[in-house]
């Protein structure tokens, strides 16, 4: 049977990544977890694993690190170097970068487990679908892509004991699941309406899981960790209401526990939050992106009113449900005027935890490629030497400003009061000061509306804090 290391420098439990761990594991490969910042500790650890396969989850800004640490480990090692996720999906010619192997498109349980066996079993490894591959002596062979997984109960829980084992600090209190994969919506800033095309013709794209499935996973986890809070990252919770008046009293009459979801305002009505509120929901996050309608709706294809924004933040108030709202500034072309627009809905809706990122143009998302032909970035500019939470790319005469204006966002929407102020603050140069009043936010923010412990957020913190916020491909 095969070894495979996976290798990242977040401290952070990817369920992707436990997903596959899962799915190896149960054929008898061995999986192993190896998180730094890529230096020799790192190496020296991999080296002495000894695996047949190193993989990489790699996003758009972490794709550098992979590729630097993919070719160091190269230089030491035999072992077959891959890379997978949103980032090679839609780059699979990083094949060509030196030290990687292999490129996984799209969905990576089959593609990594027929890897593993073929690698194992010294079998011809060149045919098999959803993976570029660069061979010796042959040239790039581009494999086509396999179905979507269509019964998403067949794959077994992802393996918790992957990263709890080897790295206990980072086992939370709060425990990540999914109840489906896929989103219908086709928002311009995301990656959906290209990985849709990707997958054309190759089943349905909007997936679920059966209620018994989800059940019985959160049952397990609860009954061999920690568990005080389900966290279910689902793109939209609330797609199906049927599914989820289903759900609602399942989960109240067997696990009870505290829950957070994701949701769309345009997916929810009285009837929908009752739920939520009844299944034990403690909070709510959703995605306001901009209070300009406009900008919103023509330049992001968000599809969601203003009028559905209200009604649902309404809503849960009268249900007493806190909520996180997502929200963006720097898009191209906006102004000051329209950014205050974004802080202002935040205000009236009542935001209970206002989370504001600035955009960045990923490659091949229609909005990426629009702020190339729309003047505001140069084809070639890299966007992996910036993080959304610190820097924006765009050439713009507001950049400047909307950058600052992000890093107070929170105190503006919290203390409206200081809007004044906050008006002529972001005038000035681009300082330290805002980016510890930017963290102070954030972690209210983070540690609140995630129900994590003060431990918790410190530890993640110290863990985290130099390579997300501050250089997001270190």
């Amino acid at each position: 049977m095969a070894k495979i290391a996976f290798v990242q420098n977040l401290a952070y439990e990817y369920l992707g990544v436990m997903y596959l761990s899962s799915v190896l594991k149960k054929a008898g490969h061995d999986v192993e977890i190896f998180i730094g910042d890529g230096g020799k500790r790192l190496i020296e650890e991999v080296i002495e694993y000894d695996p047949g396969i190193v993989a990489f989850s790699c996003t758009t800004g972490l794709h550098r690190w992979c590729l630097k640490m993919a070719e160091d480990l190269k230089k030491r090692s035999r072992a077959f170097m891959v890379l997978g996720g949103p980032h090679p999906t839609f780059f699979p010619e990083m094949i060509m970068s030196p030290g990687v192997d292999g490129v996984c498109i799209g969905e990576g349980e089959a593609p990594l487990l027929e890897l593993a066996g073929g690698i194992s079993n010294s079998e011809d490894i060149s045919g098999i679908r959803n993976w570029w591959l660069k061979l010796p002596g042959e040239n790039i062979i581009k494999n086509e892509i396999r179905n979507l997984i269509e019964d998403l109960d067949s794959l077994p829980f992802p393996d918790r004991e992957l990263y709890s084992r080897r790295y206990p600090s980072i086992n939370k209190s709060q425990k990540a699941f999914i109840t489906a994969r896929g989103c219908p919506f086709n928002c311009s800033f995301c990656f959906n309406h290209a990985m849709k095309k990707i997958y054309a013709g190759k089943g349905k794209y909007v997936r679920r899981r059966s209620i018994k499935n989800v059940i019985e996973e959160i049952k397990e986890v609860k009954n061999n960790y920690n568990l005080k809070v389900v966290y279910i990252q689902d793109d939209t919770f609330t797609l199906d209401k049927e599914w989820i008046r289903e759900f609602s009293d399942v989960y109240k009459s067997e696990i009870a526990l505290p829950f957070i979801c994701l949701i769309r305002a345009d997916t929810t009505d009285e009837e929908t939050i009752r739920l939520l509120k009844n299944a034990n929901c403690t909070r709510v996050f959703f995605g306001i992106e901009s209070g300009d309608e406009g900008l919103r709706n023509n330049l992001l294809s968000k599809g969601v009113t203003d009028k559905e924004i209200f009604e649902t933040a309404a809503l849960l108030k009268k249900y007493k449900i806190p909520f996180r709202t997502y929200n963006m500034l720097g898009l191209p072309g906006e102004t000051i005027e329209q950014a205050f627009k974004t802080i202002d809905i935040n205000v009236k809706i009542g935001t209970d935890y206002p989370w504001c990122s600035l955009f960045q143009p990923y490659p091949r998302t229609v909005l990426g490629e629009s702020a190339v032909t729309m003047g505001y970035l140069d084809r070639e500019s890299n966007i992996a030497e910036s993080s959304f939470f610190r820097t924006t790319v765009l050439k713009s005469p507001q950049s400047r400003e909307l950058a600052n204006l992000q890093k107070l966002f929170f105190w503006n929407v919290k203390i409206p009061i200081f809007k004044p102020l906050i008006g002529k603050l972001i005038k000035l140069p681009s300082n330290f000061v805002f980016d510890i009043f930017f963290l102070i936010g954030y972690g209210y923010c983070f540690l609140r509306s995630e129900s994590f412990t003060l431990k918790e957020l410190m530890t993640i913190g110290v863990n985290n804090l130099k390579r997300f916020f501050f250089s997001s491909s270190s």
